[in-house]
């Protein structure tokens, strides 16, 4: 194990070698025992543990390294404890309702979030391989800041969204939910490219920049919005109020509603 992790140069092999195992393990669990419990666990534990080993086998903790590190701790932390209390709260992800019980389409779903987790990672896999400045140079600072904003929003969003649920209303127009209808994705994406931009700035190559846009790919066109706007369309596709809304706010990024 020693030799192939001083072979793996920057890490990639290992980070995935470690994905690939932590979520068929967890898929074997939510599968054998049909529960989603596990699921969004399984996906935000998977970075915040690549980012911590990766950290540790770089063997040099410079604060750029270590910033880099923390904010994808951070994001794993808040999301993980949002989306485990959320399964908690509602006992079950409607999301997994059609898939279950099905081998293939469930175990599709896992490989989709071992994707998930290993390219999203990419960049702070990668620049935890690297030797760096001890300094923060001002593109970092940018990207600092795309983080910390981008991390506002989702965690103000899911807020929203969560208490809005919990008093029993429909969709959510509540805070940034007003300007976007999905706010908390626009967040996400937001909060990963600032990552990426972080870590571009201390000379990792421009490839990794597919993290963020494999994030925003599956959010915009795969298991995100389009799901979610299908089902609420299933749901309140009548309600003249609903299909006022979606006409009259932004799909994505937070703006003025469009109505006169």
């Amino acid at each position: 194990m020693v030799k192939f992790i001083e072979n793996d140069e920057h890490f990639i092999l290992i980070s995935l070698l470690i994905t690939v195992c932590m979520q068929l393990s967890f898929f074997a669990i939510a599968y054998g025992l049909q529960i989603d419990k596990v699921t969004d666990f399984a996906g935000t534990a998977n970075f915040l543990l690549l980012a911590s080993v990766t950290l540790w086998f770089g063997e040099d903790f410079s604060f750029p390294k270590i910033i880099a590190s923390l904010m994808v701790i951070l994001w794993s932390l808040r999301l993980g404890a949002y989306l485990s209390y959320r399964i908690l709260v509602w006992g079950e992800d409607n999301r997994f309702d059609e898939m279950r019980s099905k081998f293939w389409s469930f175990l599709g779903f896992w490989i989709m979030q071992i994707l998930w987790v290993f390219l999203t990672c990419l960049p702070v896999v990668y620049f935890n391989s690297l030797d760096s400045p001890d300094s923060v140079n001002a593109l970092a600072t940018i990207g600092i800041g795309m983080f910390s904003i981008g991390l506002t929003i989702e965690a103000w969003a899911d807020y929203s969204k969560f208490n809005h649920k919990l008093n029993g209303k429909k969709w959510c127009t509540s805070g940034l939910w007003k300007y976007s209808r999905h706010p908390n994705y626009f967040g996400n994406i937001m909060l990963w490219f600032g990552i990426f931009v972080f870590c571009y700035s201390y000379e990792v190559p421009l490839w990794t920049i597919v993290g963020p846009l494999w994030t925003a790919f599956l959010l915009l066109f795969v298991s995100g919005i389009p799901l979610l706007e299908a089902s609420a369309d299933k749901k309140y596709g009548n309600d003249f109020e609903y299909l006022q809304y979606k006409s009259n706010t932004s799909v994505l990024i937070p703006w003025f509603n469009s109505s006169k």
